[in-house]
């Protein structure tokens, strides 16, 4: 069995701030061509909208990174994890429901 150590690390940061399209790729260390297919699949919206121009808000780091461990770990395309990314992050807006609810049930 491979032991596959990650090291997680983060940075706190004005969820204002943008990155350009080269930005983007090298924080990640990805390709233009996947993080455009991405955004071709809705995985990812850039906020300034000419591509190439493109500026991404810093906040997208985490998805772009999910999405390359997707990739990688599940051999998944662009599809796959479009699909992946919606059904997490529908997971996360339940449980955020679940518990608000929780929470106003407890008292």
């Amino acid at each position: 069995m491979q032991d596959t150590r990650y090291t997680l690390t983060c940075e706190l940061v004005d969820h204002g701030e943008t990155l350009t399209f080269a930005e983007l790729c090298r924080s990640c260390g990805v390709h233009a061509e996947w993080v455009a297919l991405l955004v071709e699949h809705g995985v990812l919206e850039p906020v300034a909208p000419r591509e190439r121009q493109w500026r991404f808000a810093i906040t997208q780091l985490p998805r772009v990174h999910t999405a390359r461990r997707l990739a990688q770990d599940l051999d998944l395309n662009a599809s796959g994890i479009a699909l992946a990314l919606e059904l997490i992050d529908e997971i996360r807006t339940l449980r955020s429901q679940l518990a608000a609810r929780e929470t106003l049930d407890a008292h």
